[in-house]
């Protein structure tokens, strides 16, 4: 059985699915998926793509990056549907500002609100009630280019920050930076183009990123919490959700017969 665990709880970590997941107006949900698992019953998922997504599956070159696709978006659409009660392929989906995926009509009260990302193999779902969530993933890879990346889009104290950190930690270091920072961007719907820089994260080899400023005000980042996904080996996760306070309840999804989650 899953456990509930507060937000700001250091000892979290990844559950079993359930067969069924209410969702409090008072909890933040997290989901992790293998998308490589030979299992996942990709046939089943494809099914409840809608005419534009089996489009974008169809356009990827090689055979692993559309079975990835396709396992994504079908395991969002069936945990989206376990929410909303409703068959996948009638979800109605739709890109809003700067590509960020939203229910196209409001569902619920207060209203679910979602957002995943995908990187490599891997993949993460957050889905909660009436606050912009945002959540994302990096695979863990060497970054020859990060420092000409920190120099566009990180602040004097943050590339101070980075350059302080051993070398033999400065990409992770980096990659944990970048997510969190892609994380709110994707929380509030804005592109890399509209200024990664204007959101600062403190950073500390030790210890979890956190929102330090927006736009240089420390107001606006506090009005946000950063609660820290379980370890996800290989992987750089960040979660930041709208207003502090949740609870955050975290599991691993897994095929079963029958049914893809």
């Amino acid at each position: 059985m899953s456990t509930r665990l507060p937000a700001t709880d250091a000892t979290r970590c990844w559950e079993p699915a359930p067969a069924r997941a209410a969702l409090r107006e008072d909890e933040v949900h997290l989901w992790r998926a293998d998308l490589d698992r030979p299992a996942w019953p990709l046939a089943q998922l494809a099914r409840g793509l809608s005419p534009d997504e089996l489009v974008r599956a169809d356009s990827f070159v090689f055979p692993r990056d559309r079975r990835r696709f396709v396992a994504a978006r079908g395991m969002l659409r069936w945990l989206l549907c376990g929410y909303l009660d409703c068959e996948p392929r009638v979800l109605a989906l739709r890109d809003g500002p700067n590509g960020k995926p939203e229910l196209a009509t409001p569902s619920g009260s207060p209203p679910v609100q979602f957002n995943y990302s995908r990187s490599q193999g891997g993949a993460l779902y957050a889905v909660t009630r009436g606050r912009q969530v945002g959540v994302d993933l990096e695979a863990l890879r060497p970054v020859p280019e990060a420092e000409q990346i920190a120099k566009r889009w990180f602040s004097p104290r943050e590339r101070a920050a980075l350059a302080a950190i051993p070398d033999a930690q400065r990409d992770e270091a980096f990659l944990r930076a970048w997510t969190s920072k892609e994380a709110y961007a994707k929380a509030v719907g804005i592109g890399i183009a509209s200024g990664l820089e204007r959101i600062e994260v403190a950073l500390a080899p030790s210890k979890p990123p956190k929102l330090r400023a927006i736009d240089g005000d420390p107001g606006e980042a506090a009005r946000w919490s950063m609660p820290e996904p379980p370890p996800t080996p290989c992987y750089a996760a960040a979660l930041v959700l709208e207003a502090p306070g949740c609870l955050l309840r975290c599991w691993s999804l897994l095929p079963r017969l029958g049914h893809p989650l």
